[in-house]
């Protein structure tokens, strides 16, 4: 038997374990249909949104007039937006880094990264189910962009490259502790 792993840089690498894999429903990662939970408009902050585009410049306040400060490069990605200016918003990354992106570049798809805080070569267990107990699906190295589904406020049902499979939520970057959604 064997299990997957993913990389951060989005290549698999095969790993022999006792576990079997489960290939859960879906073949791939479909952007279509997650459905918007939070719009990049939203009224209120803070909130999870993602990037639309895979090149988004970061300026250093809330206007063209304003300096870039570095741009993102990657489709997806989740950020935290923690202010308003008009059609402004304020975005904090995993690291902490902040800027301001221009609104209409921000989705309200909710994507994650899997516990980018971590910086060792480990891999982060999907599980079939909601609990540790339950088989692994795939194992994901930290940084691991993934779809975020729904959340019970303790896990979390992600999809990654024809993977689908549950997650405690406080591995996740991209989504509150204890947030609850569909």
């Amino acid at each position: 038997m064997g299990n997957y792993q993913m990389n951060a840089n989005g290549s698999y690498s095969f790993l022999p374990i006792v576990l079997a894999i489960i290939l859960l429903a879906g073949s791939a990662v479909t952007l279509a249909g997650a459905g918007p939970v939070y719009a990049a408009s939203a009224p209120y902050t803070p909130h999870f949104a993602t990037l639309k585009s895979d090149e988004v410049h970061v300026r250093k306040g809330p206007g063209r007039k304003y300096d870039i400060l570095w741009t993102y490069r990657s489709l997806g990605l989740p950020l935290e937006v923690t202010a308003k200016h008009e059609h402004w918003r304020r975005v904090r990354d995993s690291t902490g880094a902040e800027g301001w992106v221009y609104f209409r570049l921000l989705s309200a798809l909710r994507m994650g990264l899997i516990s980018p805080w971590k910086k060792q070569k480990i891999t982060i267990s999907i599980f079939e189910k909601a609990s540790a107990a339950s088989t692994v699906v795939v194992r994901l190295e930290p940084g691991v962009k993934v779809l975020i589904k729904s959340c019970s406020g303790a896990w979390c049902i992600v999809s990654v490259g024809g993977f689908k499979g549950w997650i405690e939520q406080a591995k996740l970057w991209g989504v509150y502790p204890g947030e609850i959604f569909e």
